[in-house]
């Protein structure tokens, strides 16, 4: 899943090179007993190479009505407010121990930031989108926008 290139040279000049030179291999036999796995193309960016990652769970089934779990957001370092709202909570909850105060200081942060950087996201993701449209065009145009 993702983009079927996994080596790139030159990006974001004309003389752009893409290439399939990653791959996984498993036996018959371990396909046969894990029928869910799937690779996905993880883009980086301090590398002309991809990560690849081999899940062995069905994910579009488990994605259905549960609850998202806490997901810190990097964008939140940027913001004093994060820092108060850890050194608060962990103040105030020491007394439960390590994965209480985790999971304490985890909701806190989720409540204080939830939609707070929610357009930010929003605004990267549609930006990366962008970033996948333009994969591999090389005419001038294409090559400002990305």
């Amino acid at each position: 899943m993702g983009c079927p290139y996994t080596w790139e040279k030159g990006q974001g000049t004309t003389k752009w090179i893409e290439e399939r030179l990653d791959k996984v291999l498993v036996t018959q036999g371990w396909h046969d007993i894990v029928r869910e796995a799937s690779v996905l193309n993880i883009l980086t960016r301090n590398s002309d190479h991809s990560a690849l990652f081999l899940g062995i769970l069905n994910l579009r089934e488990r994605r259905g009505g549960g609850k998202r779990g806490f997901r810190f957001e990097m964008a939140w370092l940027h913001d004093e407010g994060c820092r108060d709202v850890v050194e608060k909570t962990w103040d105030q909850e020491r007394h439960r121990g390590l994965q209480d105060c985790i999971e304490l200081c985890g909701s806190s942060l989720k409540r204080w930031g939830g939609g707070r950087f929610h357009k930010f996201g929003e605004h990267a993701m549609n930006l990366r989108k962008e970033q996948l449209r333009l994969r591999g065009c090389i005419d001038k145009a294409s090559l400002a926008e990305f």
